[in-house]
């Protein structure tokens, strides 16, 4: 029988830090079950890694480069990067000889993949969303907690295209907010000019960095305004109705299913017109009830244990005795 796993994750500013983040969520779950794992992050950048520190400490080892991990010592691979950084992984993974399952994959198989658990497939697909502890515990509690912010941005990765700039500028000067509590949120590899302002208070404008209570912060926000990546499903499962701004092309692949589920809108550029996007949905109090009910039905929470199932029937051939999962894993 099977017993060890190779698990690989990696992240950094280009690629955001949501596969690192869901990964090692996944990776506490399936230790619960009994699968034995060697979990290795890889982060290309010295800088980017310190940054990282304290996201990635649970992993075994943190590395910046395919080459420092040598020969697998393992039963199979379980594999979770960003779209950019597969085809080289993809060469990677011919040289080891090994089965590998591959979380949101869209390159070449070969036929060493043995299997796939995609996210970029519809609304299908996002049974296989993996939502972290804290989330499912703010789920729990969000039905019955009033709204702490108005709105809350979360924008992942380093933000590449200057949202969360625009957006604090939007807030903090227009009139129209005036009375409205906003919490922007900066993830660990964020490059903006409000990084020095983490946990100050500008007008309505509450900013964060790193808060260690960030799924208490996103649950409590009547309307979440993010990216096309872990955000957006996080917010999603919470009930948080969201406002996308997609960063890329594969992001925009990405949120079909929220826009067509009618949990979330996509964010107009244009500054006049997100101010009435975001009015609109503040005095829309029947629309809000429904895109949060929506939210609430379209990721289910239940991707690790989807996931787990994957990997024990595709590359445990021989079975696998799971334990019974604890109740931090169930959805709310």
């Amino acid at each position: 029988m099977l017993s060890k796993l190779f698990y690989l994750s990696a992240g950094s500013r280009k690629w955001g830090t949501g596969h690192l983040c869901r990964s090692a969520e996944l990776i506490h779950v399936l230790r619960q079950k009994g699968f034995h794992i060697d979990a290795v992050a890889l982060v290309p950048d010295a800088d980017e890694m310190k940054k990282l520190a304290d996201l990635i400490h649970d992993y075994d080892r943190r590395i910046q480069s395919l080459v420092e991990i040598g020969a697998v010592n393992a039963d199979g691979i379980v594999i979770d990067v960003h779209a950019d950084f597969q085809p080289e992984l993809f060469s990677w993974l011919e040289k080891q000889s090994l089965s590998a399952v591959a979380l949101d994959w869209y390159y070449k198989t070969g036929k060493f993949i043995a299997g796939t658990a995609n996210l970029r497939g519809g609304v299908e697909a996002l049974k296989y969303a993996i939502i972290r502890r804290e989330f499912h515990d703010a789920r729990m509690k969000h039905s019955t907690l009033s709204n702490t912010y108005d709105a809350v941005v979360m924008i992942g990765g380093g933000d590449n295209r200057g949202h969360i700039g625009r957006l604090y500028s939007i807030f903090a000067e227009d009139g129209r907010f005036a009375g409205k509590k906003i919490a922007i949120v900066l993830g660990p590899l964020a490059d903006s000019k409000l990084m020095n302002s983490s946990g100050s208070c500008a007008g309505t404008v509450f900013i964060f960095r790193n808060p260690g209570n960030i799924a208490d912060i996103m649950a409590g926000a009547s309307v979440g305004i993010t990216n096309g990546g872990t955000s957006l499903m996080e917010f999603t499962t919470l009930g948080v109705p969201t406002i996308i701004f997609p960063q890329s092309q594969q992001e925009k692949n990405f949120i079909s299913p929220f826009l067509k589920y009618g949990c979330s809108v996509s964010g107009s550029l244009e500054q006049k017109e997100f101010i009435v996007q975001m009015t609109e949905l503040w005095e829309n109090k029947i629309m809000l009830k429904s895109m949060s009910e929506k939210a609430r039905e379209l990721i289910d929470g239940q991707g690790t244990e989807r996931i787990a199932a994957l990997l024990s029937k595709t590359l445990f051939q021989d079975g696998h005795e799971m334990q019974a999962s604890c109740a931090c894993n169930q959805g709310g």
